[in-house]
């Protein structure tokens, strides 16, 4: 039996008759290829929905303490209960919250969390900012949306105590698992102005429910990008910033210990012409660039570590070490950390901050803790002298 190549207008019949039911769907027919989407790989967002991305579970435990925080801030100014619910942490696109948001009059915090990268955002609907100033002004705290009209210049300045106070409480929340500082950078109430996010980037978005006897449900938003966030999955994991296994550590010494490594005398060197090495012969003299009874360099696995003077011992040729060179190459000590926790300098949390600071900003780690206020520098240079 021969094999033959169906024509174009065959292959069209087929296909028609699929469609109009005419030709049975068994297994190997074309009908799965018929209801087969259209992929354009081009589009960032194809790589995006394809990346495996994780919520960050510390953010969980962060927003169920911030809670209490505000309900108590919230509670001072607005002089009547409030209540407090965690919606929890969800991964979406800037621009789906942008969608859903952008067309509200909300307040937009934009902040820095220091020593991470990139910015936050902290959205305030318009429902519990009005309930504020109306309380704030004397009255109730009845969030009453004045129509269509986004809040004014004077109506934020009249709440920045109170976001000063909010944005406490936020750092504050931080603290037991990675005490950064919050920066506020600027207000904005036009999500169109709101800079620093793209909006095909992954964030995770916190929802704090507000709500009390007269204040009807307004929530509070917490913008986080993905990748700012990225360098914590590290620092607040279980094992993050602890000591080492003190076994390790003693094996790895004493493994250390034993090593063994080649070391090397340079007693001189010289230059000569081609001509000349072609006309060695035994017996001659070359000079070399050293005198005798000067300092000849000793090489550990090629390095020069010592300096020394070439003698004789039972017989044999021998260096006596005279003094060690100074070694250009600086070796970073991940010790220190550890050694300013033992000493009741810093906490386990501090020197986790520091560490991401070193890591994304390249700033040592004692520079990093100076910077923070946290121990003065001739303190630290004093317990790690």
């Amino acid at each position: 039996m021969t094999e033959r190549v169906l024509t174009q207008h065959e292959i069209d019949e087929i296909v028609q008759g699929v469609r109009d039911g005419r030709l049975k769907q068994g297994k190997g027919s074309l009908a799965p290829l018929l209801r087969a989407q259209r992929l354009d790989f081009r589009h960032p967002s194809w790589g995006q929905d394809r990346i495996v991305r994780r919520r960050l579970p510390v953010l969980d435990l962060i927003f169920d303490r911030l809670g209490p925080f505000i309900q108590v801030t919230l509670t001072k100014n607005l002089r009547f209960p409030v209540r407090i619910e965690n919606l929890g942490v969800e991964l979406h696109k800037f621009n789906e919250f942008r969608d859903n948001h952008g067309a509200a009059a909300c307040l937009f915090e934009n902040v820095r969390l220091d020593p991470l990268g990139g910015g936050s955002l902290i959205v305030f609907e318009p429902t519990l900012l009005y309930a504020l100033v109306d309380a704030l002004m004397g009255g109730l705290g009845v969030g009453e949306l004045p129509g269509d009209r986004d809040i004014s210049e004077i109506e934020v300045s009249l709440l920045y105590k109170l976001r000063t106070e909010l944005l406490r409480d936020f750092e504050n929340a931080w603290k037991p698992w990675f005490p950064l500082r919050l920066e506020h950078v600027r207000s904005d109430r036009n999500m169109n102005v709101v800079s620093g996010f793209i909006d095909e980037e992954v964030c995770h978005i916190a929802t704090l429910m507000i709500s009390g006897d007269v204040l009807p449900r307004s929530p509070i938003h917490f913008v986080h990008p993905y990748s700012s966030l990225e360098p914590l999955f590290e620092a607040t994991s279980s094992r993050g910033g602890e000591d080492l296994d003190p076994s390790w550590k003693l094996n790895l010494e004493t493994h250390l210990r034993r090593a063994v490594c080649d070391v090397g005398v340079e007693v001189g060197s010289t230059t000569i012409s081609t001509a000349r090495v072609r006309s060695l012969a035994p017996g001659e003299v070359l000079e070399l660039d050293k005198h005798v009874g000067e300092e000849v360099d000793v090489h550990v696995d090629g390095e020069p570590v010592f300096k020394g003077h070439v003698g004789q011992s039972h017989s044999q040729y021998a260096v006596k070490i005279t003094h060690r060179r100074k070694i250009e190459h600086q070796v970073v000590d991940r010790s220190v950390g550890q050694t300013l926790i033992r000493k009741g300098l810093i906490s386990l949390e501090q020197l986790q901050v520091a560490r991401v600071d070193e890591m994304l900003n390249r700033k040592p780690l004692v520079d990093s803790i100076v910077a923070r206020g946290w121990v003065e520098r001739k303190v630290l240079e004093a317990a790690l002298g």
